[in-house]
């Protein structure tokens, strides 16, 4: 059987990890508010290379797994009742403050999403009016000064 505090060690990698993503979406939501894209896309490359990071430390709790479970699929919950009550007490801590961690994330992300979707929204509307302005007023000088009639200068999806 594999070393418990292996298992605890990757574990609070995991979530210095996810404590990072959520630092992260936190800043994220006024990035958005004010949008800041030069910052929104700074913040996913880091969030990217976080995710990377999580990748390799998620390969490695599963190895650990496997020690316990040839499925490698055991859960914390079930690894518990197999342990000595100390080491379980261990996990169970690290369990309930990922299971906060990982709703606060989600929640926070759905934030974003939504305020995502509403600079879109936004951005078509905008986009919208500014075409059938110039397509009414057939508003586009040509080279001569002449009016040149216009179908559509902007694709309207954003």
């Amino acid at each position: 059987m594999p070393d418990i505090n292996d298992l605890i060690d990757v574990l609070n990698g995991e979530m210095l990890l996810y404590k990072d993503l959520l630092d992260i979406s936190t800043k994220k939501t006024d990035v958005i508010i004010h949008g800041k894209i030069q910052e929104l896309d700074n913040m996913t490359k880091i969030e990217g290379n976080i995710i990377c990071r999580l990748s390799k430390l998620e390969e490695e709790r599963e190895k650990i797994l496997s020690g316990y479970d040839d499925t490698g699929e055991i859960t914390i919950s079930e690894l518990c009742k197999m342990l000595p009550e100390d080491d379980a007490k261990k996990l169970k801590k690290i369990q309930k403050e990922f299971e906060s961690i990982l709703k606060a994330l989600n929640d926070r992300n759905g934030l974003n999403k939504s305020l995502l979707q509403q600079s879109i929204e936004f951005v078509n509307y905008s986009l919208s009016i500014i075409s059938n302005n110039l397509v009414e007023d057939n508003g586009i000088y040509g080279d001569n000064g002449s009016v040149k009639h216009v179908s559509s200068i902007i694709d309207r999806k954003a």
